[in-house]
């Protein structure tokens, strides 16, 4: 695996540490065989950059050999630490410091990595690689669940996926500060995804649910609908209640088609929730 830790010198510096801290951040340690701090500094650096997931490079500077560098960056004692970004140097000490305190001043020079993966996702979803763009934002939100950019994002996709049921609670959970342009537009795909998924057919069967003697019949072909409309939680719902009352009805066809639907339906929340109920019934 490539660890990105380099012996530099005068001649590679530029390319090294100048050109290479544009695509991620790099360590710059001055350091000399008559440093008594720098055998332990080190491996700590290394360390701490195998935690950070490789997420900065090392740039290792002899100082015994590398005079000219000594020289034009001043360095005054060992071991100098300097951490370049984008081409320049943005922050530095000397001396010993403890784990934590280099982890910190690591960590503040690091991209988040919600906001990385915020921009993976953008990319894959501008390709339209809808589904690798939801597994990818889904991470994200695991790392900052209350970041409202990665929740509009996620309820994009939802939508590009006809998983409006899935995106409506993440829209009407976005504070008025951040309902931007994006949200506006968001909202409008969801209301007219909502009125496409409200066939003639399933306001037929909703209106004659409300009368119907036999409700069980009604509720079976709704569920349905439900279905085919990608309705799925509603489905579910009128399913696992159907089964609550008869687990055998339609000669064992609804509890298969629940099971058929549980088998394609990817929500893995919703499919591990109707799951247990479904088990709580047959076991």
């Amino acid at each position: 695996m490539q660890t990105d830790i380099f012996n530099v010198t005068a001649q590679d510096f530029q390319a090294v540490v100048a050109q290479g801290s544009i695509s991620k951040p790099v360590m710059v340690i001055f350091w000399s065989s008559q440093c008594n701090i720098c055998p332990t500094l080190l491996p700590v650096i290394e360390q701490l950059q195998r935690e950070h997931a490789n997420g900065f490079s090392i740039a290792k500077v002899n100082c015994d050999t590398e005079h000219p560098l000594v020289q034009h960056f001043d360095i005054k004692s060992v071991p100098t630490v300097y951490m370049f970004v984008n081409g320049q140097a943005v922050d530095g000490f000397a001396g010993e410091q403890t784990a934590s305190v280099m982890n910190d001043f690591i960590t503040k020079h690091l991209p988040d990595p919600a906001l990385a993966l915020l921009a993976d996702t953008q990319t894959l979803f501008a390709q339209g690689k809808i589904e690798e763009a939801k597994t990818t934002i889904l991470q994200a939100q695991k790392i900052s669940p209350d970041d409202n950019q990665i929740k509009l994002t996620l309820a994009q996709i939802y939508l590009a996926l006809g998983e409006f049921e899935n995106a409506k609670p993440i829209l009407n959970a976005i504070p008025m500060a951040d309902q931007n342009m994006i949200y506006h537009t968001l909202i409008s795909e969801l209301e007219l995804a909502e009125q496409s998924a409200q066939t003639p057919e399933i306001t037929a069967l909703e209106t004659a649910l409300e009368t119907a003697e036999d409700k069980q019949s009604i509720q079976y072909q709704l569920a349905i609908q439900y279905h085919q409309a990608k309705r799925y939680k509603d489905a579910l719902h009128l399913l696992y209640s159907l089964l609550c009352k008869d687990l055998g009805y339609e000669n064992g066809d609804a509890k298969k088609t629940m099971l058929d639907l549980l088998a394609t339906i990817d929500d893995a929340a919703l499919v591990s929730e109707y799951r247990r109920k479904l088990y709580s019934l047959l076991y």
